[in-house]
């Protein structure tokens, strides 16, 4: 018989044991294995939404993270399946490339935001991901799947199928709850630290992932750290804020002012040099307000101080001209009133209420907002300021003191999009018990008439106040037609008690001289025009019409990231895209 027919003859099942047991490691090298897979899967984890923060200045936060978590499941399961397939092919000392591309995602980024105009919104965030995130958790998953083969999980007695399923599953488990968690807790630390900056977060990720992946390959993330050190715009520096400033000045005639990673996103305050000067407070990629600032241009046209940019802030200020709903109701001089404002901005209606003697009471949710209100924009120190979460303190203070303000002015906006939490029903209703009976409420939204959103918010509004009207902030464009998009932003004008006179309650007062207080501005928006004002039809619900309570919230979340889209793109009509791109 040919030798090639021989039968190889089979080990005893007891030498199959024997010989399991002398390639099994010790205990203590297979704890330090999995510890390292552990800690590479949390650094993935974490650095998941650090890439999303570094994102949202160019792109803002919503449009960042429209295909983020698609995107970061299809490459931690490609890594997990197809590791088998691509093993062979890889080199040995792959885990110590992990700390070379964490250095140099920061470097990727400072040259692809460069091109995030050309990029565009729909798909520029999941470019610039895939050449950054995606291949640091790829090679993550990876090296900790290598790591965690030394498990033996077949003393459980369970099925070859579950017993390979478990080190996969466990791993995609790991980087989504330690990248939830940190995505929680994370705002709360921004900028505490320039280790806790955007770029600081990177660097520190970089550092960590060389710790438990050493290797003589790091020598290749050498000039990332140069680069980030000395020449990146971005990172949280000296040399980074000087590069900002010298770009920006030579190239755009802006000059950045201060700049701050904080709780709501990435402030900054710019000014532009230009024949008509202005100075902006910046959000992300978003404007919280702005200033035109007096030169000699303007002064020759008549500006003697600094004129808001944005009107909408100056109809607001229309909630002191709202007549008595009563005719004969005694009215209060301004000094015996109070005032309620939600969301600081620049300070442009807040400054007016306390110009003219209101009791004025502002809830900002970021300090450093309301610190470079203050010092770049001329806020008033004469005010009550409330630094806390909106929904925290209308709950708190309209059950201990109800009807303790005159009027409201509820200005919220960032990104594109509201925080929905302060737009439900239980909200509005917080708002309508702080209101005196005669109260006023005045309502900044931020939105496209022709989505479901706004009806949405615009019913949930009329559902808590009996009276309201409805303004827009500048005319429709005249080249708009039916179907067209009409993102503006719009100010709802709502009273506690109508006193049966629906619609017909809410009326103003003609402004008088002391109400412009030298401002042009005031002088041209304060009134709320007639044919600026939008004939909306709310729906009850037994009409028909939705609501939003607290528990609804998704609907509005959802069609927001339609919204950021759109505001994204008309933020890069407002100022030039290097702006954006260079923080």
């Amino acid at each position: 018989m040919s030798s090639r027919h021989k039968a190889t003859p089979r080990k005893p099942k007891a030498a199959k044991e024997a010989e399991k047991q002398a390639r099994q490691l010790p205990t203590s090298t297979i704890i330090k294995k999995v510890g390292r897979a552990t800690a590479l899967l949390i650094l993935a984890g974490i650095a998941s939404p650090v890439s999303q923060l570094s994102l949202s200045p160019v792109y803002g936060s919503i449009p960042a993270s429209l295909h983020h978590q698609r995107s970061v499941t299809f490459t931690a399961l490609g890594a997990l399946i197809g590791r088998t397939m691509v093993k062979k092919y890889l080199p040995s000392n792959l885990a110590g490339y992990i700390a070379v591309i964490a250095y140099w995602i920061p470097v990727i980024q400072y040259f692809l935001f460069q091109f995030s105009g050309q990029l565009g919104i729909d798909y520029g965030p999941l470019v610039i991901e895939s050449a950054t995130y995606l291949p640091f958790l790829l090679l993550s998953v990876y090296a900790a799947s290598e790591l965690l083969e030394t498990l033996d999980l077949s003393q459980f007695n369970l099925s070859p199928t579950i017993t390979d399923m478990v080190p996969p599953l466990a791993s995609y488990i790991t980087i989504s709850s330690v990248s939830k968690f940190t995505a929680a807790i994370l705002p709360d630390y921004v900028g505490t630290h320039l280790s806790f900056t955007r770029v600081g977060l990177q660097m520190l990720i970089g550092s960590l992932s060389a710790l438990l992946t050493p290797s003589r390959v790091i020598l290749f993330a050498a000039p990332a750290l140069l680069h980030t050190m000395l020449a990146n715009p971005h990172y949280a520096s000296d040399a980074g804020f000087q590069k900002t400033n010298a770009t920006l000045f030579s190239t755009q005639n802006f000059t950045l002012l201060a700049r701050q990673e904080s709780i709501t996103g990435y402030v900054s305050v710019l000014e532009s040099h230009n024949d008509v000067a202005f100075r902006l407070l910046r959000c992300d990629h978003s404007l919280l307000g702005g200033e035109w600032l007096v030169t000699p241009t303007s002064a020759a046209n008549g500006q003697t101080k600094r004129e808001t940019i944005f009107s909408v802030f100056v109809l607001l200020e229309a909630v002191r001209l709202v007549k008595p709903v009563t005719p004969d109701a005694v009215s209060l001089p301004d000094s015996q009133k109070a005032a309620l404002v939600i969301g600081l901005g620049i300070g442009t209606a807040p400054n007016a209420l306390i110009s003219h003697n209101i009791n004025t009471t502002i809830v900002e949710l970021d300090p450093v907002v309301h610190h470079y209100a203050t010092k770049f924009f001329n806020l008033s120190p004469n005010h009550t300021a409330v630094i806390d979460d909106a929904v925290a303190y209308v709950h708190h203070k309209s059950r201990s003191s109800p009807g303790s303000f005159n009027y409201i002015i509820h200005d919220v906006f960032t990104g594109g999009a509201e925080p929905v939490d302060l737009f439900t029903r239980e909200f509005f209703q917080g708002l309508s018990n702080l209101l005196t009976d005669d109260g006023v409420v005045a309502i900044n939204y931020a939105g496209d008439l022709s989505l479901p959103s706004t009806r949405l918010v615009l019913n949930t509004i009329h559902a808590v106040f009996p009276a309201c009207r409805l303004f827009r902030d500048s005319p429709q464009s005249e080249t708009w037609a039916p179907g067209d998009p009409d993102f503006i932003n719009m100010v709802v004008f709502c009273v506690k008690n109508d006193g049966g006179r629906g619609k017909k309650a809410i009326a103003f007062r003609e402004p008088v001289l002391e109400d412009f207080s030298g401002s042009i501005a005031r002088q041209n928006f304060l009134a709320p025009k007639e044919e600026l004002e939008i004939m909306f039809e709310y729906k009850t619900v037994e009409q028909g019409g939705s609501v939003m309570g607290k528990s609804d919230v998704g609907e509005l979340e959802e069609w927001h990231k339609l919204g950021a889209v759109s505001h994204w793109r008309i933020m890069r009509t407002v100022l030039p895209d290097q702006v954006w791109e260079l923080w």
